[in-house]
């Protein structure tokens, strides 16, 4: 059974108007199920982004990493700290 649709209607260029005539042509498919695939495979791509700080977080937590109790207020300055560092 196929799911309820929903009218959308929305601006492409006349580049992404051949592109998808194109596909639409070589897929065998409606230009529509074209849109709704590339929504879907977007989807996929893009929904489960963890969130890198939150990584490095948990990263840091599970290697035990030792950094100084005010990391999260003087941040600036110890990263500053290791430029200089590496300047000499």
């Amino acid at each position: 059974m196929e799911q309820p649709m929903k009218r959308k209607q929305f601006h492409i260029t006349l580049e992404d108007e051949k592109v998808l005539k194109d596909l639409s042509q070589s897929k065998g498919m409606s230009e529509a199920e074209i849109v709704r695939e590339a929504i879907r495979e977007y989807a996929k791509k893009n929904t489960h982004k963890n969130n890198p700080l939150l990584e490095m977080a948990i990263e840091a937590e599970r290697n035990m990493i030792d950094s100084p109790g005010d990391l999260s207020l003087r941040h600036d300055h110890y990263l500053w700290e290791i430029h200089e560092n590496e300047k000499q």
